[in-house]
């Protein structure tokens, strides 16, 4: 072979590599999504699972055929995602899980007519102690109603989707509460690998709403707090308008902001289209942002006021969050264009601790 050659099987080689090793991988869990799966036979999770682990999916309506064609090889037989995305406790409404023990490397087979895959989540996590009363659900049809403080809660959907926080009526609707979010799976969410990209402790507690435009979000409430959290619900997809008077955050299609590691993806993510978003409020106020983000000049994200013209232009901040401040805001607006892959993104978080206009 000439040197040529040569070096187009080596690329070749590479991208195939490159594109079976993008799962996500924390510490004690791996998330895997459709594009793990697309073009390969089989795909192997080595040592979670070799003294325990559970298995938690979610799928779409649409990709339930190909998800019953993904197989976990088990030493008494198979078990698909479709089956394990099915799990659901009857009385909580949690999702279940498939748990397999002493398997140091699990296989998981493309049974699909050209190694195709559609939308799915799973999400592979050690079967520590730990993470004994963590609650996970599926973003469809999640209706926790008000009861305790849940250790964690992590909310997993094959679709984006927005979870709302209800305030609290009644005797403890002045009570304080804390909690805070990362775009992760439980095991990682008290951990520094991932910023919190919600973060809010305020009494009376207004609640919340958090678009999530990927895969997964987990939750922690301050114990500090004894007030249980309002009735907490999701409606699946997202619209990118959002209410400037509580703490959010808004993002790039599957971007966590967790340090060194690869996007979640989808084909129902849109990594092509100019990116729009729209924080607004009757009343203005006083907001603070930190932006993090990875694209050049020509992709910049751009911060704007929209009745002021005040703006920002933010280009790659090297892996530490840029401050943006708007004073007395009513209508905020958030713009960037994707180049079409998930090379590049962006992560934008507001605080709640700005001041209201009168």
């Amino acid at each position: 072979l000439d040197t040529a050659m040569i070096e187009r099987v080596f690329c070749c080689l590479l991208i195939v590599f490159c594109l079976a090793e993008a799962r996500v991988v924390f510490d004690n869990s791996q998330v895997f999504d459709e594009f793990d799966f697309k073009g390969q036979s089989t795909v192997i999770i080595v040592d979670l699972c070799g003294d325990s682990c559970h298995i938690y999916a979610s799928i779409t309506p649409e990709s339930q055929k190909v998800a019953s064609n993904l197989l976990f090889q088990l030493p008494k037989g198979f078990t698909s995602v479709a089956d394990i995305a099915a799990l659901v406790d009857p009385v909580t409404k949690q999702k279940q899980y498939l748990e397999v023990n002493n398997t140091a490397s699990l296989t998981i087979m493309n049974a699909n007519s050209q190694l195709d895959a559609g939308p799915v989540v799973i999400y592979v996590v050690k079967n520590y102690g730990i993470y004994r009363d963590a609650e996970i659900y599926e973003a469809d049809g999640l209706n926790r109603p008000v009861s305790n403080i849940p250790q964690s809660m992590t909310v997993i959907s094959a679709r984006p989707f927005t979870l709302h926080q209800a305030p609290l009526d009644g005797p403890q609707a002045e009570n304080a509460q804390g909690v805070y979010a990362t775009m992760s799976g439980f095991d990682s969410v008290n951990q520094p690998v991932c910023p919190h990209l919600f973060s809010l402790i305020d009494g009376p507690f207004p609640g919340f709403t958090m678009e999530v435009n990927g895969p997964i979000i987990s939750l922690m409430w301050n114990p500090a707090f004894q007030t249980p959290p309002g009735r907490l619900s999701a409606t699946l997809a997202i619209t990118n308008k959002r209410q400037l008077e509580r703490a959010g955050f808004v993002g790039s299609p599957g971007y966590h902001g967790c340090g060194g590691k690869d996007p979640y993806r989808s084909s129902l993510y849109d990594v092509k289209s100019p990116f729009h978003a729209e924080i607004t409020n009757l009343e203005p106020e006083d907001i603070s942002l930190d932006v993090l983000t990875n694209t050049d000049a020509d992709r910049a994200v751009l911060l704007k006021d929209a009745d002021t013209g005040a703006y920002y232009i933010i280009t790659n901040t090297n892996g530490n969050p840029i401050t943006a401040n708007f004073v007395n805001t009513k209508n905020l607006t958030i713009d960037w264009t994707p180049d079409g892959t998930y090379n590049t993104h962006f992560i934008a978080r507001w605080s709640s601790n700005f001041l209201v206009r009168s």
